[in-house]
């Protein structure tokens, strides 16, 4: 079978990206096929670690390719994930057990065997398993190992995956800012979560497109409403100016009124503070047309809300809204 790594160089664009029609995972038995990520993805914000799951095959794999046996390894990997789980579950548990079983291990070995596994398996999960080792294991990191990680995280099956082992580069957040801006699925979402908002370039991407995925923007408005620290740069727009900025907050605002997929502004601290200073400034400049649509949905979130300044809000939506 070709490898994982083969299949994503081979369908790779000149951009850098994956081509629309791409999907790495096979269609299940019943027809179905799920969009690259989505399976870590509903995993990661909805179930998390698991707790009981038993990775026995793992650290007999880690020990297989610790004594050079790769090719037993390997076939064990393949083994364990053809029972349907996944690796994502499991990571902590199998990194927990590396730092505690460092006697059992050979590093130089796991890394030449995570690296086999990077460029020759044609199992996904078995290349998220060489991810994983790579993250723990204390090597320099390197521009060829940075090459492979990027065309590997170009497929948003494996981004989240490619993500934590890029976090080891001293320009990490570069990588991950390069990489949002690539990706449209369950990879931008990731890299967002992990992407700080280190300069006004960062900044303004994030509040103009960051938020704009073709899973659910949900998933990162209220990450970037945080990191973008939107509530000061409202503070700071001065009367009737920057209609571009009040409009780009009411669209991350509207995706964040939900408390699902994740928690948006009910659990967020300075959410009074933040509707307070978008509404201030929706008075005084025009509107977008899906900005006055949100309107009577975020007047509806501050009436059932606990914010102090409840009834304050309620008056400035009756007053845009006329």
């Amino acid at each position: 079978m070709e490898s994982i790594y083969n299949r994503i160089k081979n369908a790779m664009t000149a951009e850098g990206t994956m081509p629309e029609d791409f999907v790495l995972r096979p269609k299940m038995q019943d027809g179905r096929q799920f969009a690259d990520g989505a399976i870590d993805g509903t995993i990661r914000y909805y179930m998390g670690p698991a707790g009981n799951t038993d990775i026995e095959m793992l650290t007999q794999a880690l020990k297989l390719a610790s004594a050079d046996k790769f090719e037993d390894a390997a076939n064990a990997l393949i083994t364990y994930f053809a029972q349907g789980i996944v690796m994502l579950p499991v990571m902590d548990k199998v990194q927990e057990w590396i730092y505690h079983h460092p006697q059992e291990l050979s590093p130089e070995n796991l890394g030449r065997f995570a690296m086999t596994l990077l460029l020759q398996s044609p199992d996904a999960e078995s290349v998220k398993f060489a991810l994983t080792i790579l993250e723990v294991l204390e090597q320099e990191p390197s521009e060829d190992l940075q090459e492979l990680l990027l065309t590997l995280a170009a497929c948003e099956e494996l981004t989240l995956f490619c993500l934590f082992a890029l976090g080891g580069y001293d320009n990490a957040n570069d990588i991950y800012f390069q990489l949002a801006q690539k990706l449209k699925g369950w990879g931008r979402i990731h890299a967002i979560s992990m992407l700080r908002a280190t300069n006004e370039a960062i900044r303004s991407w994030l509040l103009a497109e960051g938020w704009q995925n073709s899973i659910m923007p949900e998933y990162s408005a209220i990450t970037i409403i945080k990191r973008t620290k939107l509530a000061d740069l409202l503070q700071q727009v001065e009367v009737g100016q920057d209609t571009q900025l009040v409009n780009q907050a009411g669209n991350l605002i509207g995706y964040a009124l939900q408390e699902e997929p994740i928690a948006g502004l009910s659990g967020y601290k300075r959410a009074g503070e933040l509707l307070q200073g978008y509404l201030s400034k929706a008075e005084q400049v025009e509107l977008s047309e899906a900005n006055r649509q949100k309107l009577p949905e975020i007047k509806t979130f501050i009436e059932n809300s606990q914010l102090d300044n409840k009834w304050q809000l309620v008056e400035m939506c009756n007053n845009i809204l006329g």
